[in-house]
């Protein structure tokens, strides 16, 4: 379902894939301008109201919300962990970019191959360069 009203009445009647699918919808409308805040509120609540509900995506759609656009990896790193533990290779790959951040490249390279072992070709991409870069 794509239709914007469709899903916020979904999400509000306590739908919570609908709640991931009208977060990412919203998503798409961020453009890291800072009057975003509103914008921003909304679509990581509806994340944490999902990821909170246990919602598999939802766990790493949120882990990955908090480090790319609230950049705050404390507080993404236990969902991502969560996602990722859950089998979710986009989270996989997120944690291997959030180590590889970190300067712990034993962990990146062990995320990025556990996500490029599921076929993530994002992981599969960094993993390469890493060990260009590291040996």
């Amino acid at each position: 379902m794509t239709d914007p009203t469709a899903l916020r009445a979904a999400a509000e009647a306590g739908d919570v894939e609908a709640m991931v699918e009208l977060a990412l919808l919203l998503e798409e409308d961020l453009t890291g301008e800072e009057d975003e805040d509103e914008l921003q509120d909304e679509v990581g609540g509806w994340l944490s109201r999902a990821a909170a509900a246990g919602h598999a995506r939802g766990v790493a759609e949120f882990g990955s919300f908090l480090w790319h656009v609230w950049k705050d990896e404390e507080a993404a790193l236990p969902w991502l962990q969560r996602a990722a533990d859950a089998g979710q290779a986009d989270a996989m790959a997120v944690l291997g970019d959030v180590y590889d951040f970190l300067g712990d490249i034993a962990l990146a390279k062990r995320w990025y191959q556990a996500a490029a072992d599921l076929g993530d070709s994002h992981a599969q991409d960094n993993l390469a360069a890493l060990d260009r870069l590291t040996g």
